[in-house]
């Protein structure tokens, strides 16, 4: 396990399954972002109908990235461009390859990775235990399964807002939500929706993360796909998707869908899970009083498919500042629950910030501040020695 920084000290962990505002005091808002569509106040859809309008929309734009749907034979390539402060940043490229049944064969490159995974019911793969980076499976949720199933068991509030003149319903979705939550609530899930066409136009996870989309017209078998996404983080263009081809591939070799040897050798491999929440996870200082306030921020991570340890992080606010470096270290050490995916995980670190006096205002966090953290092994357990390194 790696040592804590010596400013920071240990951190101290709770986790909660709602909201600690409702209890505990403020959770300031998220900060403003450029990208954030929804500035004002969302509706609550509680009737019957507003709901079942808002999942029949919503069910529309997820179809549009369901390719294999179509049930026919397709090739689709795509490039793309990242930048950023993940283990894997640059150019690369992904290819993938359908037999329109259940066979599938996808290959990504970037940097000096290489991946390839072969499979239908089970799935095959060169360097079987190791990683897949961060920014390929961001680019694969973001690509190819940006919309949730089950969406009806989440709480659904709605804003109609206007995006490059084109009108748009943009839905928030949690579990639950705080007493007078902001207008974009850190629980919340958002995805923005051309009402008309049915075409997803914005996707955020979690605050601090917008993929947009832009299309060009193009119909494949009745599904939509964008030829290019643009995802920025902290308001910074952190990854450029290009969709180079997308095509019908009546003659595909059947040979590709089958592992090679040395895949068959290595037995089954791992599967991507697509984005998910994990928290909130909440930090106390160590050695003074607390004030009413709550920090939240945001770390997206991928998690290991066998032992839940941390396999690459970043942060999605206050990334240059001690909390930001705070949340990154808490996560970077810790492991989560397995579950034989490579999970990858936006995870919600709710800071409870110090102040002079018990209740009061909050101190400012900063390296003139020194504050220290506990850190309090309750549902957190120790990431263990990886064979490769992480």
């Amino acid at each position: 396990m790696a040592t804590p920084s010596r400013l920071l000290g240990s951190l101290l962990i709770v986790f909660a399954l709602g909201c600690f505002s409702a209890v505990f005091g403020q959770t300031n808002p998220p900060p403003a972002d450029p990208h954030e569509l929804v500035t004002r106040e969302p509706r609550i859809l509680s009737k019957p109908a507003e709901r079942s309008a808002a999942l029949d929309l919503l069910g529309r734009a997820r179809n549009n990235f369901n390719l294999q749907a179509a049930e026919v034979p397709y090739a689709l390539k795509v490039s793309f461009e990242t930048n950023g402060a993940t283990m894997n940043e640059g150019s690369g490229t992904m290819e993938e390859f359908y037999d329109g049944h259940s066979q599938f064969r996808w290959t990504a490159g970037l940097g000096d990775v290489k991946v390839t995974r072969v499979g239908g019911d089970r799935v095959y793969g060169t360097n079987p235990s190791e990683p897949i980076p961060l920014r390929i499976q961001l680019i694969r949720s973001v690509l190819l399964r940006p919309v949730l199933r089950d969406i009806g068991k989440f709480e659904i509030r709605a804003a109609d807002v206007v995006h490059d003149g084109e009108p748009l319903t943009c839905f928030l979705l949690s579990y639950s939500l705080p007493p007078n939550p902001a207008p974009r609530a850190w629980v919340e899930r958002e995805d923005c929706v051309d009402s008309e066409t049915g075409v997803l136009r914005t996707w955020s996870e979690a605050p601090g993360i917008y993929a947009v989309y832009d299309y060009d017209g193009s119909n494949f078998h009745g599904h939509v796909l964008p030829r290019q996404v643009s995802i920025y983080e902290e308001g910074r263009l952190a990854v450029q998707i290009h969709v180079e081809s997308l095509e019908d591939a009546p003659n595909l070799d059947t040979n590709l869908f089958k592992p090679s040897e040395e895949m068959g050798e290595a037995a089954e491999t791992f599967a991507l899970s697509g984005a998910g929440r994990l928290g909130p996870l909440r930090v106390d200082p160590s050695d003074g009083p607390t004030s009413r306030f709550f920090q939240p921020v945001i770390v997206h991570a991928i998690l290991d498919a066998q032992d839940g340890s941390v396999l690459d992080a970043e942060t999605l606010q206050d990334s240059s500042d001690d909390l930001g470096r705070a949340a990154l270290d808490l996560v970077r050490n810790s492991a989560f629950d397995p579950t034989g995916f490579q999970q990858e995980m936006f995870i919600n670190v709710h800071f409870h910030l110090p102040a002079m006096t018990y209740g009061g205002a909050p101190i400012a966090v900063s390296h003139s501040s020194r504050v220290h953290w506990v850190r309090v092994d309750w549902r957190t357990r120790v990431p263990p020695v990886r064979p490769h390194g992480r």
